[in-house]
This record gives structure tokens, sequence and C-alpha cells, in this order.
């Protein structure tokens, strides 16, 4: 039985695989929202087409495909709803992120972006943030790359979503550096150096269950219905 007080939330989700697949399955399990279209690119799932997919009314869009469909929809998107979006590396385009933006402010919406693998990034810390540093190591990455991370990401788009998102949060793209390495195992250590004090984090990935972001995803939509807020 729903609760009545519960404001039920239409969802549609771009990209069905890996990231976008779990989403879906939680979104059609809760209680708190309703799945709404879904763009995939052979349409499989529902449909293919920006226009098709926008047709239906919705609260929020969660792109799941990453930065080649916030490039190709996020201006349509973010105009017809709030947007959540796995593909912050597209951001590291400037006039991409001031045309959303822009786009954001005419429409009353917002562009939420996941950094969950970074800890001291604002809101967490209110001070100036004057550097941030990564260090990501998974198989296949070759023998190693150390410079800006707006050196990285023309190189290595889809491992650097979370930096765009962690330096777009925190002290800017072109004062992020990112050192990338060929390792067994995926993980992720960060150093924030503010006004207030350093942080630092590290963490080992777990990939034998649901793929990480979409955990992150599901939690952050478990959060938007509770009552106390943290962070």
């Amino acid at each position: 039985m729903i609760d009545a007080s519960v404001e039920i939330r239409t969802v549609s989700v771009i990209g069905a695989g890996d990231i976008g697949r779990p989403v879906l399955e939680f979104v059609e399990k809760s209680a708190a929202f309703r799945r709404g279209r879904i763009l995939t690119r052979n349409g499989k799932e529902d449909t293919s087409n920006i226009d098709t997919f926008l047709s239906s009314p919705c609260d929020l869009i969660i792109d799941c495909a990453g930065p080649r469909a916030l490039k190709a929809y996020g201006l349509a998107c973010i105009a017809a709803a709030d947007v959540w979006t796995v593909g912050a590396a597209a951001l590291a385009d400037d006039a991409l992120r001031l045309r959303l933006e822009e786009a954001a402010n005419a429409s009353g919406t917002t562009l939420h972006l996941f950094c969950p693998w970074v800890a001291g990034i604002a809101p967490v810390c209110s001070g100036e943030i004057n550097r941030l540093e990564l260090h990501v190591c998974r198989p296949g990455l070759g023998t190693g790359w150390r410079g800006t991370l707006r050196e990285a990401v023309s190189l290595f788009p889809d491992e650097l979503n979370f930096a765009v998102a962690a330096a777009l949060s925190g002290p800017g793209i072109d004062a992020t550096f990112v050192q990338l390495d060929d390792k067994p195992q995926h993980a992720i250590e960060a150093v924030t150096r503010t006004t207030v004090g350093t942080f630092r984090s590290s963490l080992t990935l777990d990939l034998t269950g649901r793929h990480p972001t979409a955990e992150a995803v599901i939690a952050a939509l478990e959060r938007s219905n509770h009552p106390v807020k943290y962070g």
C-alpha cells in the first residue's frame, strides 16, 4: 500500500546498461517513484528518439549513459526537467557547461553531478578549496599518466566523470590534477587542499555487485525522499 503522503515522482532514464538497468529496477520497485520513458541507442527498451522521450512529462531525467549522452541531449533535457548525470566529463567543455547552466536558469531546473568517491569538497568544506589531486588506478590504463584534469579528460573521458564532478564542486578543472595508473584493482585516492585543512580519502572499489555508480545514483534517490538531510 502506497503512503498517500509520499509525493510520487516520475523518473525517465537515458541508458539501460550496467548503470541504467539497476536504477530502473530500483525506480520500478519504489513507492516514491514512477518509471517514465527510457531512451537507448537501439530503442529496444522504449525509444531511441529524443523527441519521443521528452514527449511524456517527468519530474526527473537520469542520464546513465555518460558524457556523449549529456552532450547530445543535455540541453533538451534540462529544459524539460531536473537532470542527474553520470557523464560529468562532458562539462570539461566550458562552452557546453555555460549553455547548460543558462538553460537550467531559464527553465528553473537543476543539473546534479555525481562525485561520491571524493571527500573534502563542497558542501563538506566551506573554506576556499585550492587544489584537488586524484590518483586513479584500474586495469588497462596503460603505462600511467600524470597531468592536469583538463588534459586527462581529453585523453581518458570515460574514466573521469567523477573527477570532473568533484573539480566543479571544488577548485575547478584547472586546479585539479590527475595521476592514472594501470593496476589490478580499481582504486581512487584523493587529496583536497583547502584553507581549513587537507582532506584525504581513498577507496578500493568492489566490482562484484551492482555498478558502483548505479549504487551512488540509487542512494541519492533514496535520500531525496528522506525527511532528514545530511551534508
